[in-house]
């Protein structure tokens, strides 16, 4: 009952504000759905930590999204791995590819 009632901005949210995003999750299952789950399997303090975290991978910036289901031990690794899986590659700049040549030049 108390797991319930902690998920009530969840719903309101699922109901009233999610049609109008137009499925802008990047992840499945959503990420409403993904706090709902995660909370009923480990609670809400250990749900609510994997959720929020969830919640922050939901960047179109740096993550690509995908199959990222609940995992069923809590762990935090299992906070972390998400930021690792999905994380997008950074683009060296310029300035690093001739930093790195030049140094591996030096080293010959």
């Amino acid at each position: 009952m108390l797991r319930e009632l902690f998920l009530l901005p969840t719903h309101v949210y699922r109901f009233a504000i999610s049609p109008f995003t137009h499925g802008s999750c990047l992840y499945r299952p959503t990420c409403s759905s993904y706090m709902l789950q995660a909370v009923r399997l480990h609670g809400v303090i250990k749900g609510s930590i994997l959720g929020i975290a969830r919640i922050g991978r939901c960047t179109h910036i740096w993550y690509y999204g995908g199959d990222d289901p609940v995992p069923e031990t809590y762990s935090w690794d299992a906070v972390k791995s998400g930021y690792i899986i999905f994380k997008k590659p950074r683009k060296k700049k310029k300035n690093e590819e001739t930093e790195h040549t030049s140094h591996s030049d030096s080293l010959r």
